[in-house]
């Protein structure tokens, strides 16, 4: 009977252990892509917290739809497997498109003002200040609300500050390694780029 109950603790353990590294497995960039979930976050705003910031990140697959709100509501609605490397943006005042033409980051390091990257950069600040920095649970788990915004702003800065288009048929690049400029309209599922900086570890 005694040594039943040690059989039995040791599988236990077993079982446990086993969850345990597979919870400590980071996410693929081909899980990360084939996700489907949507994931909702609100902080308190001014006026003691009468004005909520509330942010809804909806992802399926490819389509990713960021609705945003703090004063007036915003919507950016982005296909990440879909060239040209573009981004639709709803507002009160309707619906625009932008797309990109050249790098966000010029050369001498200053923002390029463009209307695409413009709306680049208002997401990313959304997506790192109401999203990241506040999103619970582990990074790198798709079950988190953490993990599922981490996911969502990988994918966002590869193909909106990268030029990536995705493919969910094709080979992917390492998400999670920034990649040398490439021309917007070019694929880069056609041609690996070396890594040169890490995304940020929030």
């Amino acid at each position: 009977m005694q040594f039943k109950k040690f059989k039995l603790a040791g599988f236990l353990f077993s079982i446990c252990a086993l969850s345990s590294a597979q919870a400590m497995e980071r996410f693929s960039p081909r899980e990360c892509l084939e996700a489907s979930f949507k994931t909702q976050l609100t902080q308190r705003g001014p006026l003691f917290g009468l004005l909520p910031h509330e942010l809804i990140v909806n992802k399926n697959n490819c389509l990713i739809n960021v609705k945003y709100r703090r004063y007036l509501p915003r919507e950016w609605s982005i296909d990440i497997c879909r060239e040209p490397v573009h981004i639709k943006v709803s507002s009160a005042t309707g619906v625009d498109v932008a797309k990109k033409i050249e790098g966000c980051i010029k050369p001498d390091k200053t923002r390029n003002n463009s209307d695409f990257c413009g709306q680049y950069f208002s997401l990313q600040d959304v997506m790192q200040d109401d999203g990241l920095i506040f999103a619970e649970g582990d990074r790198d788990s798709l079950s988190t609300p953490h993990g599922k915004i981490y996911c969502t702003y990988l994918l966002l800065d590869r193909y909106l500050g990268d030029g990536i288009v995705f493919s969910r048929y094709t080979d992917l690049p390492d998400i999670f390694k920034k990649q040398e400029k490439v021309n917007p309209a070019k694929n880069a599922s056609s041609e690996a780029a070396p890594e040169v900086e890490a995304a940020p570890q929030l």
